[in-house]
């Protein structure tokens, strides 16, 4: 019996793509080439997009800072909660951060589901990063921010924790709610960084296939496994 996780996309750490960029070590690995080309990443300044909380528009380093939604933000849950309508989900899961769990009420309006909120869902934990520029980051913290933008995959930011444990910690949850519903439809809100860190597991066990995903706000992202555990996606940042 297959099984279905749908993603609904709150972003606060924007991951996307950008036209500087390493050449592959492997055929599925995506990196950005230096520490101007993963800042945009981070910061949601590859492309456009609209503001969702006022940390978005003010574009600093968050992952668990907790900001409500912007108007913007909230009108885009309201557009996105129309494509849930022919999907039968049984289960409804959250972030349990302010822009994950305004919108999982928003959408939750159609649904009339108990929301099951997560700290495993959370965004990464930038740590001492949390709540500053890219330009404060390099005045403030030099050594630290060349590390991270060397080691991105493995080190740990003080007080905050590695992309490969963030990865690690988002599957265990994914691993769990797979175990307990077999066969379900599952709505998870969390946030860009969660489903780009799930997704590159799934599909390359590790953080190869990190920076090949973009998410819009708001999107819808579906990840399925069939019986035999297989994993394939049905559709990505739909909108």
């Amino acid at each position: 019996m297959k099984q279905r996780i749908i993603f609904l996309c709150i972003v606060s750490l924007i991951l996307g793509s950008c036209g500087d960029f390493l050449e592959p070590k492997s055929k599925s690995e995506f990196v950005p080439k230096d520490a101007s080309s993963l800042s945009e990443l981070l910061l949601g300044e590859a492309y456009p997009r609209n503001g969702i909380t006022e940390l978005n528009v003010k574009k600093v380093y968050f992952g668990q800072l907790d900001p409500p939604l912007i108007n913007e933000g909230i009108q885009q849950i309201q557009n996105t909660k129309k494509n849930l309508i022919n999907e039968n989900i049984s289960l409804f899961y959250s972030s349990d951060l302010k822009r994950c769990t305004e919108s999982a009420k928003i959408i939750n309006e159609s649904l009339n589901l108990d929301i099951i909120e997560k700290e495993g869902f959370r965004e990464l934990n930038f740590g001492i990063f949390e709540g500053i520029s890219h330009e404060e980051l390099m005045n403030k913290y030099p050594e630290e921010a060349d590390i991270f933008f060397k080691n991105w995959e493995t080190y740990r930011i003080p007080g905050g924790e590695s992309i490969h444990d963030f990865m690690m910690r988002a599957v265990n949850e994914i691993e769990e709610i797979k175990k307990a519903y077999k066969g379900e439809i599952i709505l998870i809100t969390t946030h860009s960084g969660v489903i780009q860190a799930v997704l590159s597991y799934y599909f390359t066990g590790d953080l190869d296939a990190y920076w090949k995903f973009r998410f819009n706000h708001g999107s819808m992202t579906k990840l399925c496994f069939d019986s035999s555990d297989f994993a394939f996606l049905e559709y990505v940042n739909r909108i």
